[in-house]
């Protein structure tokens, strides 16, 4: 129910479909080392299966994380490829109808029923329609036999008796509408082109899980059951049920409640075969909103599921020689050339039993034929003269290092990543293989491909796969591209004629000769689970153990100051410079270097600065944290810029800017920023002049300005790594950072007051976005933060239940009320899209909502609704990683341990509505609001 930036562009570009195990490798015998085909991957003997006498399958995989907790999906094998052609979109649509009118739960009664047991809708309950597939999931709060038997009974009732009920129909139709209304975009639109390009003549092109709205819209009501009734079977079905339950519970449960089901015979289905053009085909994709336009050459094949080591083995040598393209393009394009901007390489499942290699080329200003001989240039060079030894070793280490990751990601995981791991698996057609076991696996026949095999392999796919070669451009320059002929010449000749192979820079091999010295630790606290160190420079560690992700470890720096400490002229250069850290590298070494030498640690770190506060944060593996806090160390005490690099940087950016104006989103967040931060000119959106002014130099020195002290950070780590490992490490690599002097919070700027209005018209989709910006002077404490997440939760509910359940008019609403503890303020919003149309009927529903609360408050019912669901998460064994690692993140920030569960359970058992009211009718009730409206053109 479920002018943009370049990794915009990119995911707009790709298309993530599916894969089969039927269809045939292709392998050239010259290819040494190829695994026996006959050899199939180790299915998971921890999982225990089953199908009842009707067909119906079930898996079982019991589970001790949480305890005392289910997660259950039941799996419909129909989604949108099954879907006559009248009825696209039907799939989705019954998927909505399965939570309006069982016999047993009339209208919207199911979801009353589901969070009257404690279940959130959207976070304990949903439902998701994909190609393959439709399914329900439940993470149901307790494993009781009465919340198993009520679990059993929904979903029985949502596969065998819906009703249909006409009311309930027509009340649906426009939530689908609008679900579909949301992603009305331009990185939608083109992400929809691309995949009917790179799709067509197949059913994967045209059957999009959202649907055809004017079907949607119009569909007779008996065209839709008859889906259900042809698909909604039990041998049709699979059920997971994941957590704390044994397999005869589970049969018990569906013998009592699915047993009776009977078979039937179901319809043919349909080819979904991709047909592959022997012949270049050139075809363009026009959007008047499109700002940066983007060459690709998509070269694809049939590419098998892997079930085999064989299989598996022409997976690893597709995914490693793009890999090793990718990485070589990066460098290439740190800067500029003459007609592209820059160029990426990826491997990608495009559809069933097939993929896709896509190069692409970011082009600068126009002209076309010199852009794209530039793209196919560099496809030949390295088709020509492939890569090297350390291309392979390169790519080999960060891959090897991912899988270990996702194989440490389902040990111990809980019941919903698990069930995720094994829906995935199900409907993606791949084996339920374990993903330690697939892991062994792949890290073996990784050790055994040599550079040769990819080189072999790369060369064969440029050569034998025919490309499609697709432009994506502005409406404007249609004109200007270049005929099928001329792109036909141009890639014969650019094979025929390869550039020369380039040589690559000698890389140093460690980023330390040798670790620092450790420096004194001055103090220490122990509070249970928790530990905290301070060093002799001022800087603190804290540090709490989780085993939730094994050999994972999540860390983060952090300290108060910000672009606060810095002048205002140097306050955009502080931003500029953290989120270019990595292009310029650090440390002395490049970002080629830093590439090859964190190659094998699987890890990232996100540099950033705030107004008020800065730092690092990510994530990795056990055994690579002390990479980690290496990186960090030289991230913070030797930053470098290059000029060559920052005026390509900056010229790209600017451009990008420029070119922004034209997008009539863009248009409108920037009015409403310029407008919420009319006293803050650093979080107001910057202009290309204001860009192009600033010197590297500007940039080290706003970088060194705002990291350039220890006192007073912290050092957060939480995961699978011990106390004493912890300590050691840091103690030596940030021991070692300058002392520098500790900064206080900052006092922020006020968010700007008075009334305003926004009207933003432009764009050609049937989409409006409405915002309500509203703020006002509230004094923090931690109770007020309590006090605004319960009024988020109420009144969050009640505009679901007025604009999507009762109007019909919204698929989802965002509110929120935030207090900002620097400004001494609360600021909220409210923000949906809809039809054009209604915007000010829904409108004036939402702020009613709103001033009924401020007026009368919430009710106890809701209160205690709200609280039942709250209660249930806060149980030990739902508490999960991302939890504990914000907690811990905040008491390090406020320099104070507390039992944030408990201490937050007693205050939120003593509440009353009473006590939420004075909050409501200050801030609910302001006159501090900014009212935008975005609409299409002539819609006003």
């Amino acid at each position: 129910m479920n002018k943009l930036p370049l990794s915009v562009l990119i995911a707009a570009a790709l298309f993530t479909g599916c894969s089969n195990p039927t269809l045939p490798v292709t392998s050239d015998a010259p290819i040494a080392a190829l695994a026996n085909e006959s050899v199939p991957l180790p299915l998971r003997s921890d999982i225990q299966q089953g199908t009842l006498a009707n067909g119906m399958k079930y898996i079982v995989l019991p589970n001790a994380e949480p305890a005392d907790r289910v997660s259950m999906q039941l799996i419909v094998h129909a989604g949108s490829l099954v879907e006559a052609d009248d009825q696209k979109g039907i799939a989705h649509l019954v998927e909505h109808m399965a939570f309006n009118g069982t016999e047993k739960f009339p209208a919207n009664g199911i979801i009353e029923h589901q969070e009257s047991l404690g279940m959130v809708f959207g976070r304990d309950v949903n439902a998701m329609t994909e190609y393959y597939t439709t399914s329900y999931y439940l993470h149901l709060p307790n494993n009781s036999e009465q919340m198993m038997d009520e679990a059993f009974t929904m979903f029985s009732q949502q596969i065998s008796a819906l009703t249909f009920d006409p009311a309930e129909l027509e009340k649906e139709r426009p939530v689908v509408e609008e679900e579909w209304r949301r992603g009305l975009n331009m990185m939608a639109r083109l992400g929809t082109a691309n995949r009917q390009i790179t799709l067509e003549g197949s059913r994967f092109g045209d059957r999009n899980p959202i649907g055809d709205m004017e079907l949607v819209r119009h569909i007779d009501a008996k065209r839709i059951e008859a889906f259900y009734q042809d698909w909604y079977h039990p041998n049709n079905m699979t059920m997971l049920v994941i957590g704390s339950i044994d397999k005869p519970q589970v049969e018990a449960l569906l013998n009592k409640h699915f047993a009776a089901m009977p078979a039937k015979t179901l319809p043919a289905r349909p080819d979904l075969s991709v047909p592959l053009p022997e012949q270049l085909q050139f075809k363009t994709i026009e959007d008047p909103e499109i700002t940066t336009e983007v060459l690709s050459v998509n070269l694809r094949g049939q590419q098998a599921e892997a079930h085999s080591e064989a299989e598996l083995k022409t997976e690893l040598l597709n995914s490693l020689a793009m890999s090793m393209l990718d990485n070589r393009l990066r460098e290439q394009y740190r800067t500029e050339s003459d007609y592209v901007s820059r160029m990426v390489a990826s491997a990608t499942p495009l559809a069933t039993g097939y993929s896709n290699n896509r190069v692409m080329a970011i082009l600068k200003e126009g002209n076309y034929l010199n852009g794209m001989e530039e793209l196919f240039t560099e496809i030949s060079r390295y088709a020509a003269h492939g890569f090297s030894q350390r291309d392979l070793d390169t790519a080999r280490k960060e891959m090897s290092s991912r899988y270990r990751t996702m194989a440490d990601g389902q040990t111990g995981a809980k019941n919903s990543r698990q069930m995720m791991g094994l829906f995935n698996q199900i409907r993606m057609q791949k084996p339920l293989v374990k993903m330690t076991d697939f892991n062994d696996v792949a890290q073996r026949l990784m050790g055994e491909i040599r550079i040769e095999d990819v080189n072999q392999a790369f060369t064969k796919a440029v050569n034998q796969r025919t490309p499609l070669v697709i432009s994506q451009i502005n409406n404007d320059n249609a004109k200007a591209q270049p005929k099928v002929e001329q792109v036909k010449q141009m890639w014969k000749t650019a094979l025929a004629n390869p550039p020369a192979a380039i040589a690559q820079q000698v890389l140093p091999q460690s980023l330390f000769e040798k670790a620092p010295e450790a420096i004194e630790i001055v103090a220490h606290q122990d509070f249970g689970d928790i530990q905290k160190w301070t060093l002799a420079n001022g800087a603190e560690v804290w540090y709490q153990y989780s085993d939730e992700s094994a050999n994972q470890v999540q860390l983060r720096w952090q300290g108060y100051g910000g672009t606060m400490q810095l002048p205002q002229s140097e306050r955009r250069a502080a931003t500029l410079a953290a989120r270019n850290l990595k292009t310029f590298g650090y440390g002395g070494f490049s970002a080629e270097a830093l590439i090859a030498l964190n190659a094998d640690h699987n890890m990232n770190q996100i540099p950033y600065v705030e107004l008020t506060r800065q730092g690092v944060f990510g994530s990795a593996q056990k055994t690579s944290v002390e990479a980690w806090l290496q990186n960090l160390n030289l991230m913070l005490t030797a930053p470098q810029v290059d000029d060559t690099l920052w005026q390509a940087k900056q010229t790209f950016l600017a451009r990008n800017i420029e070119r922004r104006k034209d997008s009539p989103s863009n248009n409108f967040n920037q009015q409403i920023d310029r407008l919420r931060f009319a006293n803050s000119p650093s979080e107001q959106p910057m202009t290309a002049e204001e860009l192009l002014v600033i010197k590297p130099q500007q940039l080290l020195n706003a970088y060194q300005g705002v990291f350039g002290t220890a006192a007073g950070h912290q050092l957060i780590v939480m995961g699978d790594i011990d106390a004493k490992s912890v300590i050691e490490l840091a103690s030596r690599y940030i021991g070692q950072l300058p002392a520098g002097k500790a900064h206080s919070e900052p006092t922020k700027p006020p968010l700007a007051s008075g009334r305003h209005r926004v009207l933003v018209e432009g764009g050609e989709e049937p989409q409006g976005v409405t915002s309500v910006l509203f703020n006002v002077d509230y004094p923090y404490s931690k109770e007020a933060e309590y006090q605004a997440y319960l009024l988020t939760r109420v009144v969050s509910l009640r505009m679901r239940e007025q604009l999507r359940e009762k109007a019909g008019g919204v698929y989802s609403t965002r509110f929120g009320i935030n207090l900002d503890r620097s400004r001494q303020q609360a600021y909220g919003m409210i923000s949906y899209s809809h039809q054009p149309e209604r915007a000010e009927e829904l409108k004036e529903m939402a702020l009613a909502i709103t001033a009924n609360v401020a007026a009368n408050g919430v009710t106890q019912k809701e209160l205690d609704t709200i609280r039942e669901q709250i209660i249930s998460g806060l149980k030990p064994e739902a508490i999960s990683n991302r939890d504990r690692y914000r907690w811990l993140t905040e008491m390090a920030a406020e320099d104070q341990y507390r039992d944030v569960p408990a201490t937050y359970l007693t205050w939120l058992n003593k509440v009353t509505p009473a006590d939420l009211q004075p909050m409501a009718t200050t801030i609910l009730g302001t006159n501090n609001v900014i009212d935008a409206l975005l609409l299409p053109e002539n819609k006003s």
